[in-house]
Order: C-alpha cells, then structure tokens, then sequence
C-alpha cells in the first residue's frame, strides 16, 4: 500500500494527460492536479504546516476542494472536511475541536465562515489563517517539482466527520493505510475505477467518507477520473451523465427509488453509458432491485453497508447476488481487507442464524475520534470497531441488518427491530420509502408507528398495508398508526440518511 503523496508522484509518470478531476470550477489532468498540489503543498509548508497539523476546507463538490485535499495530503496536513451544511455555530464548534491552523473556503461560505470565527474569537485569541478560492490560493503556491513524503501509512489523512444523524457529530481520524486499504477493498470487490475509461460520478458531498474515501480516493487510486456533480438533481443528472460519459455513480437508496419513480433512469444516456450503480445508507428489497434491472439492464447494482469509522466500508452483494431472493435484505459479505464478527453485549462471538453487534477489524478501520480518548477506547474495546448495528448472519457468510442498537422499540415487553418492519413495508408495491418509530406510550412502554411514502399514482389505506404486514410478522411488530407524507417531509442529514429523531419531532410523537 502506498500514501496519497505517493500516488500522486506516481500517476504524474503513469498518466499524466489522463483527466483526474472534472466539475463545475474546470478539468485537471493528473500531471496538473500533481504539479498544483505540490505547488499549494509546498505553500502550506512555508506557513508552517509540519506533519500532523490540521488543515480545513469548506468547500462544496468542486474541483477546487479535491484538489486542496490532494494539496494537504502532500504537505503531510491533516484534511479536515467541514460541512458546509453547518450553522455558525456547528462550524465553531468544529473548528475549535480540531484546531486548524489554516482553513481553505469557498466563496459562496465565506459568510458563514466569518460568523463562526467571531465566535470563535470571543474565547480564543488565535484564530486560523483563511485561504479563499482564487487569488488568496494561487498566491500560495510556490516552486515547481514534487514535494519530498513526510508521511507514512500511519500517518492521518484527514478527519471526516459522522453523519450525525442518531446525536452530535464526532471527528473520526482516519489514516493513510485506511484510505490505502478503503481503496484497495473497493477496487477488488467492486471494481470500482478499474474498468477501461473509468469516469465516477460523484454526487453525495465530499465533506462525508462516501464520496472523499470511496469515490474520489479510489477513483484516484485507480487511476480513473471523478466528476463531480455540486449536489443531487435529477435534471442535471442526465446532462452530467450525457456530457461526461459516466460509467458509475453511488446514490443512496432513497435517491435511487426517486429517480425511478420519476422514470429519469429511461433517458438513453443512462442506458448508454452507465455501468455501475452502487447504494447504501437505506434498504433496498426485491421491488426496487427488479424495477432497476428493468430500467438499466446493462449496468450493475451494488449494496454496500459501511460507517464513517470503519473506513468506511465493511459489506458488500455484488450483482451476482441482487437478483437472488435467497440473499434478499443481506447486506452482503465483508470486503477483501475487513474482519467482521457478530459479537454479544460481553463481546462474545454469536453462532449463525443469532443476533449480534457487528463488530469490525482491519486496516481501513480509524485511528479514533479526535480529541475524544474515552469514546475512541469505548468504540474500540476489545481490539473491535462496535458499530451499534445489529444484524445476523448465515452458513454461507451473509450478513443481514436488523437495526440500530439505539432503535430498537421495546413495546409490551417484546422488542421490535424497526429496520425488520421496515423492510417488510419496502416489499409492498405501492411503497416508496418508510419510517418506523418507537412512541412513549404508558401502556406498551412504546408504541410502533410509521410513516409511509407512497410510489406515484399509488393509492393504499393503513388498513391495507396493515393486513400486508400480518401476513410476514408478528402482530406486535405492525405499527399501530401510519401518517402518509411526502418524500420532502423525510428530514435528512447532510449525508442523506433519514433523521428519525427530526421526524418524531416533526410529527409530535416525542412523547
């Protein structure tokens, strides 16, 4: 495995008139992406950023963020990936956790930046240098030639953050042999940048693991090019996917059934060029895999189940298995450099066909929180990434989610796993996407409630998706109440996973 700076020197040989970064902001060969972010590395040395050091970035899907995160890497800085979704104050918060001493921003961010370094500045006298894209950046660059590595396989990357979607956001460090071995894990189980003219699509932010590690790193890695698309839209999707020739992309589930549902996937771009699909963060069952299938026959779908902390992927079914309704609701088998194990609460190894945490080893799992030493070492006891995840597994080495340990409803002494009923809401044709909740209740403790999307045009009562829900599980499992919303009304995180407590709260069933 080799560092980033490695990589760099190397594909500035390799291939150097081969387009490494396409968006909105320009195109970079990778002998021009090598020869910038050595120039910006070389800069970011003079202003004395040593090994270790912090270096943020603000910034949206551009090619100037990539390329500042290929800049720190070669300086041997840290890249700190904030959420350009964050308050001010979220943004303080952020930047005081992580103590950056230079933060690289966009301009469309530069106001919220500004209030947040006010904040900063009522408690702290020193405040980080701010770089702007444009003149204040390519005033930084200095010299010609590569950079001498000062960093090694153990050294930090970058520091991404998690989802946030079950409580605050942590900064998860992880390592150059993490990225290293993220990449590789993808390049051999997905073949993800390793096929001819490789070109990835990448449309969820940069600032999450998903598209910084999975993407834009593998793609990197493989010597493959990433475009990259500011956000998720779906009349803008067939133009990027026409004008670049776009051979995969990674939606999650709930992107995926959109652009089915509005039958954007029909566009002969798609059947053209489109190779590769991949999803993850949500369920996929059997009428979503069939309803793909049908639309793009010459492309392969993929599910991955992975966490910022692990690096972030851990499982994966490939295509081979998608259709199969033996493996249906399996989030596959764990990658090329992952150990994975289904442990109990003393940290006991379950046999197949029990319910267990998935816990998970390897040299793409993180370094740590930053800055948070107890709940690195409560996250890591026993030598094992806890996920929090339930999930079974069988003989053959499938495993199968169950639901969060923080999920599960406890109603009349019975626990309900809210993912199990949600994946049985999924089979139902008339459904498009659902949400199951634990409400307080003073009888059952909590009562199970859902909240259901409906696929266009279709029509279905509670009662209906009730008697449905009866035929495939336990009575107490089957919510008691469903409201029926649109897809907007489903609060998501800046990664796009539902944010189950925002939607309690927004249907007034916190109590």
């Amino acid at each position: 495995m080799r560092t980033i700076a490695e990589w760099v020197r190397i594909h500035h040989g390799r291939h150097p008139r081969q387009e490494a970064l396409v968006g909105v902001d320009g195109r970079l060969t990778y002998a021009e992406l090598a020869d910038r972010a050595w120039g910006l590395g070389r800069g970011l040395r003079d202003l004395g950023i040593r090994p270790g050091d912090r270096v943020g970035a603000l910034a949206s899907n551009t090619v100037y963020n990539a390329e500042t995160f290929f800049s720190v890497a070669v300086s041997g800085g840290v890249y700190v990936a904030y959420n350009w979704r964050w308050t001010a104050t979220e943004l303080a918060e952020g930047i005081a956790e992580t103590a950056a001493s230079v933060i690289f921003v966009e301009e469309q961010f530069r106001e919220v930046l500004d209030e947040a370094l006010e904040i900063l500045g009522r408690t702290q006298e020193s405040l980080p240098r701010v770089v702007a894209q444009g003149q204040q950046t390519e005033a930084l660059r200095t010299g010609s030639g590569p950079l001498a590595d000062v960093t090694s396989l153990d050294s930090p990357l970058c520091i991404v953050y998690t989802g946030g979607s079950t409580g605050r956001p942590k900064g998860v460090v992880l390592s150059q042999r993490a990225a290293a071995a993220n990449a590789l894990n993808e390049i051999v189980d997905c073949q993800l940048g390793s096929r001819p003219g490789e070109r990835g699509l990448i449309i969820t932010p940069l600032f999450h693991s998903a598209a910084l590690l999975c993407w834009l790193v593998t793609h990197f890695v493989a010597g493959a090019t990433s475009v990259l698309a500011p956000k998720f839209d779906e009349a803008t999707l067939v133009d990027w996917v026409g004008r670049e020739s776009i051979t995969n992309t990674f939606m999650i589930p709930n992107m995926l059934r959109k652009m089915m549902d509005l039958g954007v996937f029909q566009d002969p771009v798609f059947q053209k060029n489109l190779k590769a699909v991949h999803t993850g963060a949500g369920l996929m069952r059997m009428p979503d895999k069939e309803l793909f299938a049908q639309m793009l026959p010459n492309a392969d779908l993929y599910f991955r189940y992975g966490l910022t902390e692990a690096g972030p992927m851990v499982t994966r079914l490939g295509p081979e298995d998608m259709l199969n309704p033996a493996v249906d609701g399996s989030i596959g088998q764990e990658y090329f450099l992952v150990e994975t194990q289904l442990q109990d609460l003393d940290g006991n190894a379950v046999a197949p066909g029990e319910l267990g945490e998935i816990c998970v080893r390897g040299p793409s799992v993180m370094t740590g929180y930053y800055g948070q030493p107890e709940q690195t070492a409560e996250a890591m006891r026993g030598g094992w990434l806890h996920t929090g995840d339930l999930a079974s597994q069988d003989e053959r080495g499938y495993y199968y989610f169950r639901d969060r340990l923080k999920e599960m409803i406890k109603t009349g002494g019975e626990n309900v796993y809210a993912a199990e009923v949600e994946q049985v809401l999924h089979l139902h044709p008339a459904v498009l996407e659902a949400a199951v909740l634990g409400v307080p209740d003073l009888k059952w403790d909590e009562e199970v409630r859902a909240a259901v999307v409906l696929r266009s045009g279709a029509q279905v009562t509670q009662a209906d998706l009730a008697a449905f829900l009866r035929t495939k599980l336990a009575g107490y499992k089957v919510p008691k109440r469903m409201v029926f919303l649109d897809q907007e009304a489903f609060p998501r995180s800046a990664a796009g996973k539902l944010v189950k407590s925002q939607l309690k709260h927004n249907l007034g069933w916190e109590a």
